[in-house]
């Protein structure tokens, strides 16, 4: 699942922007679920651990989106 982005519309021959959006929303859903499921007994390693998962679906986001995913990451 993690190299998704790689596929293709079948439709399309490409992944189209209706296929983006889609993985996009996606990937941003399942970072809402890394901190939802992060409750106050969360350790600390837990919450570095959520962080690192965060950023890792940001670059995949970057991937398929450079102009959102380099927003989403704040870079200039």
């Amino acid at each position: 699942l993690r190299r998704l982005w790689k596929l293709m519309c079948a439709v399309h021959g490409k992944m189209c922007d209706a296929c983006k959006k889609k993985l996009i929303d996606e990937k941003l859903q399942e970072c809402a679920s890394i901190f939802t499921n992060l409750g106050i007994e969360s350790t600390g390693e837990e919450r570095r651990d959520a962080y690192a998962k965060e950023q890792e679906l940001l670059y995949e986001i970057r991937a398929i989106d450079k102009e959102k995913g380099d927003r989403l990451l704040n870079i200039m």
